[in-house]
């Protein structure tokens, strides 16, 4: 018999779905020549440090005075899968202004505590022509209902994966947290979309972002016409220093882990196309490679933020006992020694911040790996409607086989009576007219899935002219911000090296 084509279960989890994830990096620096390539030729060291590089802000990370100096941090690499070379179809997203709102009567309300009320988000979009922004309100429910969409619109693309609900749920926060971060996520997801030189000029999307009544119209259809896939995005965090950023990381697996689970594909006997089984392999391993890569990140984040930690408890406990000296202090020397530890505390404290906002550009820079880490669930999608797609014709062909065999059967056993004759007739032109319709839809099937083929191949190449562009970049970033905070380091301690040689000279 005919075999649909199976789809996954997001409808359950559009109606109380909530994620997080930042929003996208800036994507337009180029490559330094190589003069000034820092892998080729790192800065020199200089008390100037900060000079070096084209400023630019940061958040603090920690309350009290700011630092001495602070360099400046690299430029983080540009995210991936970007709009390769092909003109923007918007200029700008950005998701804000989080509101309320009651859960009509007839709605799936009461299944989940405070599943009554739901939040809508303000769109905001300014398309590369230039004309005026256009600012439409959406819910979650409904980007879940374009997410759909463009899944069955674009099978075998590598579309971005749409923010899941699983992670958020599942961490203990405050609300306001959890609806900023749903924000920060949506509009990741967002710019994502419109980076992608298919995706970006889906009427779908379009619709989405500039048409304030439409999603109505789109939530009737979905049923009909909507392909549901399960999709995850990468947790991400604000721009701050302690556990959260560990946190971040430990999210990361787990959410790979369910999206790559939801989107294994189901095992096909019969794909010989060599070409594509060699990339297939090829991106597995380089899953593993990721995943490993991800797990020494972690890693290094962790220690960095303990050692700030451990730096930050030095300075507080410093500071206790200069005040200690110096309530105890009968003598100058006495005195001046409680100063001289005072001022020692205060640099280990404002190393201890050093130490913080260092972790957190690790964290940005290292943040294109957990990209392409994520990005393996969109390539795992896209696999795996290659091999539905696969498996639909095969059915197909399966039943033809069937029908063919009936109808040769028939056609070759002779009636004894008329009546008889003619009901053999009649099956064999049902048969007939059947077999012509089974053959059209499955000349359709096969045009389907000769589509999401080229799809897979055209994605590949995109993936993987990106991928060695953005693993570079992140590495120059980091190479400087090593050089740029180790020069800072440096400078702070010279300081104050020489601030206490006089006292350390006199042997007090």
């Amino acid at each position: 018999m005919m075999a649909a084509e199976p789809s996954s279960p997001s409808a359950t989890a559009s109606a109380a779905a909530d994620d997080l994830e930042t929003l996208a990096l800036d994507s337009s620096h180029s490559s330094p020549a190589a003069a000034t390539d820092p892998l080729l030729r790192p800065p020199p060291s200089s008390n100037g440090a900060a000079s070096r590089h084209e400023p630019f802000v940061i958040d603090d990370f920690l309350d009290g005075d700011d630092d001495d100096e602070m360099p400046p941090p690299a430029p983080t690499a540009r995210a991936p899968a970007a709009n390769g070379g092909s003109a923007p179809v918007f200029s700008r997203i950005t998701v804000s202004d989080p509101k309320k709102h009651a859960e009509p009567v007839s709605g799936a309300a009461g299944v989940i505590p405070g599943s009554g009320s739901y939040f809508s988000y303000l769109v905001t979009t300014r398309l590369a022509d230039g004309a005026a922004e256009v600012r439409v309100r959406r819910r979650f429910r409904d980007v879940v209902a374009l997410a759909d969409r463009l899944a069955a619109a674009h099978r075998g693309l590598f579309v971005p994966a749409r923010p899941d609900k699983s992670l958020v749920e599942g961490q203990v926060m405050q609300r306001h947290d959890f609806v900023s971060q749903r924000c920060t996520a949506l509009q990741r997801y967002l710019r994502r979309l419109a980076a992608h030189p298919v995706v970006a000029a889906s009427p779908d999307l379009r619709t989405f972002l500039t048409e304030p009544g439409a999603i109505a119209a789109f939530q009737g259809e979905a049923p009909q016409h909507w392909t549901t896939t399960v999709n995850a995005a990468i947790p991400q965090v604000p721009a701050k220093a302690g556990r959260d950023l560990f946190g971040m990381f430990k999210d990361l697996k787990q959410t790979v882990v369910n999206g790559l689970v939801a989107t294994k594909p189901p095992p096909v006997e019969e794909e010989t196309d060599t070409e594509f089984l060699s990339h297939k392999s090829r991106l597995e391993d380089l899953q593993q490679q990721l995943t490993t890569t991800s797990q020494q990140a972690e890693s290094l984040v962790k220690a960095q933020d303990d050692l700030r930690t451990t730096t930050a408890h030095l300075g507080m406990t410093l500071i206790k006992l200069a005040k200690f000296e110096r309530e105890q202090a009968t003598c100058n020397s006495e005195r001046r020694r409680a100063g001289v530890i005072q001022h020692f505390a205060n640099s280990v404290v404002k190393f201890s911040r050093s130490q913080a906002k260092l972790n957190s550009e690790v964290v940005q820079q290292l943040d294109t790996i957990h990209e392409y880490l994520e990005m393996m669930i969109s390539v795992h999608h896209a696999f795996t409607d290659r091999s539905n797609a696969l498996q639909h014709v095969q059915s197909l062909s399966a039943d033809l086989f069937f029908l063919h065999t009936r109808a040769g059967r028939l056609e070759s056993v002779s009636s004894r009576g008329i009546g008889q004759e003619w009901t053999r007739y009649q099956k064999i032109e049902g048969l007939k007219e059947t077999i012509s319709t089974r053959e059209g839809v499955k000349n359709q099937a096969l045009r389907e899935y000769e589509n999401i083929k080229e799809n897979n191949m055209t994605e590949i190449k995109r993936f993987d002219k990106d991928r060695r562009r953005d693993l570079i970049e992140m590495l120059k970033g980091f190479v400087v911000n090593q050089v740029s905070y180790s020069d800072h380091f440096a400078n702070m301690w010279g300081k104050v090296a020489e601030e206490t040689k006089v006292y350390a000279n006199r042997g007090n």
